[in-house]
């Protein structure tokens, strides 16, 4: 059963959120918060919950859960966040873009976020000298790889995350790309760990900055173990997600963000491929600072095993001095008590006497930071044993104050932008990727969307299109189309609003290669402006490709693995059109999950579907348009 209700530190769901409480109660099917009471003791709504099957059917504590959400109580504890997390996205509410006054809320939300603080700048800050990179065109050579090389390094990285060009926005320059981002946010980053068979002074671990066309020294932020032959390389992607966190304040706005890196991963391995190189992609979640990291894309000159783990936190035996509550962590009501998630720990949720729930919320830390707590004060001023404390600290639920302070750290943006819950599932997906470390072979360049002779052009000429005729999308472009579907990641619903060759109007549902099963009628423009939450850009599109997260395996990181690669298949499908001057393509994740089950002939649509509109293209877009989709 998914998770109704989850229950969170008060601080982690925004340092404006204190009142007389510790701990916030989340219903997911409503996506309405509770202050739970009890700032420094006992909280005897979750003191009841904890006494299990053997608390008492008191009418004001019945009362209580029922309003928090609690009215079908999971059997036992679910492991990991991701359930409650589906549900609480699920048909989010989203401003009707076909409305004039949605745009002017719109503009008045930004001008508020504006009036706060600059947005961040277009490219993350780093310290330390940077190593500039000469500009170096992607030279195209699939049979006969290159040897390592700084010119190499430099085309792939500025044909992946290089800034191709500016404009002025509302409230500060908006940076273009040859990947498109959410409202032009462009919150990946990469990192690039370099062999010793290359130039000496590339080796070493850096941050590329797109801005600068330059290198900076990464230090210790990429702490992961990544074994590749001397002369390959590996490129680490991650998100500062501080970037998309300005503009989308909402916790919803993580699946884009995870889109976003589709984008660009496939962008990087088409640059790669096409200069003869090998590659492989190692899903890797972990964090770096703030930021998190996604996975590595290996690159080696000819076939090999590559191999990548995320080293874990630094532990001690508990040492002595204070203690405070970890950020990673939530609260999971059960019909048999109450138990403790840490998602950065590998270990299974811990079942909390009414004791420990105290000890929690007293050792969550205090904005006065005038609270003692070794683990005997904790037990002092909670009831808790030593013993039960000890057991919470070997779990990770409490931490040294030192660690906690920089888990504090990585939290807080998070918190601040309504994203925590969204934390919690990289940190679930964190975890799993401890016990599991990736390796691979590493793949022959194989082919591309276009031929790779015609893949600079493709990246040069690709931009979001914002104006279409309505009319049918040429035969060729539509074949083109069906072809590269055939080989997607994720599930796919296609959606023809004129006949084509085989295929007449319908939502047709791909059942094999070169095989379309007609689920549906073909929606109307007005439905699918609609579903794409009311944005005028769909007017005109005439051919949709709604692409479905396909999860392969279980858990937070096949679920973020999902959100990827629909990324990745949107970017080939930009690609593969892109030099068609008679065609164009507009991109969006903001869809109406109720609106889009019908039309795509899809169940119960949980974490929604990435709309790649095409159609005939209307007047010439301007330049100021490429680069960005909004969300």
């Amino acid at each position: 059963m998914m998770d109704t209700v989850r229950i969170f530190p008060a601080r982690a769901m925004g340092p404006q959120v204190q009142a007389n409480a510790r701990w916030i109660a989340v219903d997911a099917g409503s996506r309405q918060a509770y202050v739970l009471a009890g700032k420094d003791g006992e909280c005897p709504l979750l003191t009841w919950i904890a006494q299990g099957r053997a608390r008492d059917a008191k009418q004001e504590f019945v009362s209580a859960a029922h309003a928090i959400g609690l009215r079908e109580w999971p059997l036992t504890p679910s492991a990991g966040i991701l359930g409650f997390y589906r549900r609480l996205n699920l048909n989010y509410p989203f401003l009707d873009y076909s409305v004039e006054e949605s745009h002017q809320v719109d503009r008045s939300l930004m001008d508020g976020y504006a009036d706060h603080a600059a947005p961040p700048p277009v490219a993350t800050p780093r310290e330390g000298p940077q190593l500039k990179l000469d500009a170096a065109p992607l030279t195209i050579s699939p049979t006969y790889p290159a040897q390592p090389e700084a010119a190499l390094v430099s085309a792939w990285l500025a044909t992946a995350a290089g800034i191709t060009g500016w404009r002025q926005g509302r409230h500060g320059p908006i940076v273009l790309k040859t990947s498109p981002s959410g409202g032009a946010r462009h919150p990946t980053d990469l990192g690039v760990i370099v062999g010793d068979g290359w130039p000496s002074e590339l080796r070493g671990s850096w941050w590329y900055d797109g801005e600068q066309h330059a290198l900076a020294p990464a230090g210790q932020d990429l702490r992961m173990e990544i074994d590749v032959p001397s002369t390959g390389l590996a490129v680490v992607v991650t998100s500062h997600v501080e970037r998309a966190m300005w503009r989308y304040r909402d916790v919803r706005a993580w699946r884009p963000v995870l889109i976003d890196a589709g984008h660009v991963l496939e962008t990087l391995e088409l640059a790669m491929r096409a200069t003869g190189w090998h590659t492989a992609w190692l899903p890797l979640p972990a964090f770096a600072g703030t930021d998190p990291v996604l996975g590595v894309l290996a690159a080696t000159p000819q076939l090999a095993e590559v191999r990548a783990r995320a080293l874990p936190r630094s532990r001690t035996d508990l040492p002595d001095g204070e203690y405070r509550t970890s950020p990673f962590l939530s609260l999971v009501p059960a019909a048999d008590g109450l138990y403790a998630d840490v998602h950065s720990e590998p270990i299974a949720p811990q079942a909390l006497t009414p004791a420990a729930v105290t000890a929690l919320a007293y050792a969550n830390p205090s904005t006065r930071g005038d609270r003692p707590s070794t683990l005997q004060e904790i037990s002092q001023h909670s009831g808790a044993t030593v013993e039960e404390l000890q057991a919470l600290a070997a779990a990770g639920a409490l931490l040294p104050a030192a660690q906690t302070e920089a888990a504090w750290a990585t939290a807080r943006p998070w918190a601040e932008a309504g994203w925590f819950p969204s934390l919690l599932v990289h940190a679930d997906a964190v975890r799993e990727a401890r016990e599991m470390p990736g390796k691979a072979v590493t793949e022959p360049p194989g082919t591309g969307p276009v031929p790779w002779a015609g893949l600079p052009s493709a990246l040069a000429a690709r931009h979001t299109h914002r104006t279409f005729s309505g009319l049918s999308v040429p035969a060729d472009a539509v074949e083109t189309l069906l072809q590269l579907l055939d080989g997607a990641r994720s599930e796919v619903r296609l959606s023809l609003l004129h006949p084509h060759g085989r295929l007449g109007p319908g939502t047709y549902k791909r059942e094999s290669t070169a095989r379309w099963e007609r689920v549906a009628d073909a929606p109307s423009p007005a439905q699918i402006q609609g579903a794409a939450i009311g944005q005028p850009w769909t007017a005109g599109i005439s051919v949709v490709v709604w692409l479905v997260p396909r999860q392969y395996g279980s858990g937070a990181g096949a679920w973020q693995e999902s959100l990827i690669q629909c990324g990745r298949d949107a970017q080939r499908i930009a690609l593969a059109l892109a030099t068609d001057r008679r065609v164009g393509v507009f991109q969006s994740p903001a869809l109406v999950d109720d609106r889009l089950g019908p039309l795509a002939g899809l169940d119960q649509p949980l974490d929604g579907a990435y709309l790649v509109g095409i159609g005939s293209a209307g007047t010439a877009q301007p330049a100021a348009s490429q680069g960005s989709t909004d969300v």
